[in-house]
Parts: structure tokens; C-alpha cells; sequence
């Protein structure tokens, strides 16, 4: 069953960041909430992946030069691991 907006689970980020091992690997990326921990081992780029785990990837992932020849397999692959929205929460001035 594919996942839409109205079933998803809402997520800080502080929840995000809790998941960044390679056996609970968790990213964010452009407010939505990925768990590609079943990912990790597929991953063409080896461990370079770990270096995100835990982390909002927006301003990361569409810059890595190798995704730009994946990139439709790469929204895929997210889609698949979709888990949740990311809570927007108020920054401090």
C-alpha cells in the first residue's frame, strides 16, 4: 500500500536524528521522512550514505554529482521508504 498524506506519521527532527546507524537509518529531505535502513546495503555509494544518516538531506542530496544521472530511481527509492512528514517547528531567534 503506498503511503499519502493522510496515513503518514509526523516527525521532529529530533526523532530523525535518533536513527543514524547503519541497522536504523533514517534521512529527511524536503519535509518528508525516509527510512532507507533497507537501503544501506544497496546503496551504490558504499558507506557515503552514512554520512546523512539522521539528517535533513534537502540541500545535500540533489547536489551529489552521481545522483544526477539517478535521479528518477533516486525519488523511487524514496518513495518506497516514505515514512513520515517532518514537523515544521518555529526556529529561535
Amino acid at each position: 500500500m503506498a503511503n499519502t498524506s493522510k496515513n503518514l506519521k509526523e516527525y521532529t527532527r529530533s526523532d530523525v536524528e535518533q536513527h543514524c546507524t547503519h541497522d536504523d537509518l533514517w534521512i529527511s529531505f524536503r519535509g518528508k521522512v525516509y527510512n532507507i535502513t533497507a537501503y544501506f546495503n544497496e546503496h551504490p555509494g558504499g558507506l557515503a550514505i552514512l554520512r546523512y544518516a539522521g539528517k535533513d538531506t534537502t540541500t545535500i542530496l540533489p547536489f551529489v554529482a552521481s545522483h544526477g544521472i539517478a535521479w528518477k530511481f533516486i525519488e523511487k527509492k524514496l518513495e518506497e521508504h516514505l515514512i513520515g512528514t517532518l514537523k515544521i517547528t518555529p526556529r529561535r531567534m
